[in-house]
């Protein structure tokens, strides 16, 4: 049973006044539509319990990201940073034609930069990739899209 299509990305949020400026002034998404969900159909769909959350929904091109902010249950802080070898999401990654910029403005804008990171999967291929966080630490793998465009799979 192949699915049709692959919709978008959530992402559980804890500070909508940080985390909705930085996917839309930062990663440039534009922000479609903010909604309040509360009662019984919320509430089994997502599978807390009572709940109250609002969406943003987001756009960039063909990408869609939900950003999702539970007032009620609130929801517990990590137990851990991120690493990408943890179970579930690894990361996402963003491409980027001038990767040396966009790291130099990330940390301009006070994005934590995991500078570290900064390498290539493919020797001799152009440019480089590194892993940034977003405001609640999720990780973001930065990716040099190549001239041709063609990206390796």
């Amino acid at each position: 049973m192949p699915v049709d299509s692959f919709l978008h990305v959530s992402i559980c949020i804890s500070d909508p006044s940080q985390s909705v400026p930085f996917y839309r002034d930062v990663l440039g998404f534009e922000v479609e539509a903010e909604q309040h969900y509360s009662g019984p159909g919320p509430s089994a769909v997502m599978d807390v319990g009572d709940c109250e959350l609002t969406v943003w929904l987001l756009r960039n091109g063909d990408q869609r990201l939900e950003l999702i902010h539970f007032e009620k249950p609130e929801s517990p802080p990590l137990a851990a940073p991120p690493q990408v070898n943890f179970l579930g999401l690894s990361h996402f990654t963003v491409g980027m034609k001038d990767p040396a910029g966009t790291l130099e403005e990330l940390k301009a804008r006070g994005v934590v930069v995991r500078e570290h990171t900064r390498g290539n999967f493919i020797e001799g291929n152009d440019g480089f990739q590194f892993l940034f966080e977003d405001p609640d630490g999720l990780l973001i793998e930065a990716y040099t899209i190549p001239a041709d465009g063609k990206l390796p799979y």
